[in-house]
């Protein structure tokens, strides 16, 4: 794959930090321990994508060579906060992304998106040898969507802007204090949430392999957990609302889908929230051909229960997930099956206020991107 200049920058990037890590090590010792530990990285990916069991993905996977480059700069908070002792100091951080296909139909898509690495606890030959699992959201561009005319083929995806979604596990070998051979493998989903058709989605099991620096010295509190305090069981309700676009055929309008949601949840501990909630999805406007028509209330909502849950990654930051069965659903509003998923992101102001962006989907098909706002109910007797 030809190095664009982007990349040829990232490389430089990656590599003058291995003469300043000298002059780190070189330095005082007893130097102010830094808020960050920065970490630059860049992986070299390869792998297959899941085709669709369809006469066109089996011709598109046939002719495809997928290969990319994933730029990468971390953040690794060295502060001893309840969280970062919980999940041993995760590192968050923001990433840049190339790839080819070398195929007439995809594209060449680039992508900007925002990480989260969380290391496991055990580690090996000394501390050298450490694993961590990683989740990765963003947004990717530069696809080459279907045409009628032009790339009837391409039924994976239908706009040139889509959804980056990345997760899997990373295994890191110390060759020095400051360079690491990093390796990993994973599930990368490409979609635009339906908002425009077609929408299948792409996925890829991608392996990477790379190199990542450190770019300063830190040191890390990493007493037992035994002296984090014992959590006080909480009892939450979340009311919100949601808004979220939606393309029903291919070559037709967009249209707006309403969600009103609630739900009760139970927190025993830091990590996790569970629970049970309500949805109600409203769409007024559109519907898949035929001769079925929207006419009354019932026609335009559809009403769910949901096995709720929030992964609590931070005090205000936590990743919602949810499995909901429709009480009532319309075929016509999109809604094939009778259950659906949901996974997303979500951040709490300090007023109980939270925003965020989840995805809804049906069999991992997607749905809509739901933008969210709400009030979180809640007494929080826990100190962080």
């Amino acid at each position: 794959m030809p190095l664009n200049p982007l990349i040829r920058i990232c490389i430089l990037l990656l590599i003058l930090p291995f003469g300043w890590a000298q002059a780190f090590n070189d330095a005082d010792s007893t130097s102010q321990n830094p808020k960050f530990q920065k970490h630059l990285s860049l992986l070299f990916e390869t792998g297959p994508m899941i085709p669709k069991n369809t006469d066109w993905g089996e011709f598109i996977n046939n002719g495809l060579n997928y290969k990319a480059l994933d730029f990468r700069l971390g953040f690794r908070n060295t502060k001893k906060t309840v969280y970062n002792m919980i999940y041993r100091y995760p590192t968050y951080g923001f990433g840049l992304y190339t790839a080819t296909f070398k195929n007439d139909y995809i594209g060449k898509p680039n992508a900007v998106y925002a990480y989260a690495d969380l290391p496991f606890t055990k580690t090996y030959f000394n501390g050298r040898l450490s694993y961590s699992y990683f989740a990765a959201f963003g947004i990717a561009f530069n696809f080459k969507p279907y045409d009628p005319d032009y790339n009837p083929i391409n039924k994976f995806i239908g706009s040139y802007r889509n959804g980056y979604v990345h997760i899997g596990f990373s295994m890191r070998y110390a060759l020095s204090p400051w360079l690491n051979l990093d390796a990993g493998f994973g599930m990368k989903h490409f979609s635009n949430g339906s908002i425009k058709k077609p929408n299948a989605g792409l996925n890829f099991i991608p392996f990477s392999i790379g190199l990542r620096s450190t770019l300063n010295r830190s040191n890390f509190d990493k007493s037992g957990l035994s002296e984090i305090p014992k959590y006080i069981p909480n009892n939450h309700v979340n009311v919100w609302t949601s808004v979220g676009a939606k393309n029903y055929e291919i070559g037709g309008d967009i249209y707006v889908k309403w969600v009103l949601s609630a739900n009760y949840l139970k927190q025993k501990g830091y990590k996790l929230r569970y629970g049970l909630g309500f949805d109600m999805f409203y769409a007024p406007n559109g519907s898949l051909p035929g001769d079925w028509e929207k006419s009354g209330f019932m026609d335009k909502a559809s009403f769910a229960i949901v096995a709720s849950g929030e992964w609590v990654l931070k005090k205000n930051f936590s990743l919602p997930l949810g499995i909901g069965v429709y009480l009532h659903r319309n075929p016509f509003n999109d809604e094939p099956s009778a259950y659906y998923e949901r996974i997303g992101v979500r951040y709490r102001f300090a007023n109980n206020m939270f925003t965020g962006i989840t995805l809804k989907a049906h069999g991992f098909k997607a749905d809509i991107f739901e933008w969210s706002v709400g009030y979180l109910i809640f007494k929080d007797k826990n100190k962080y």
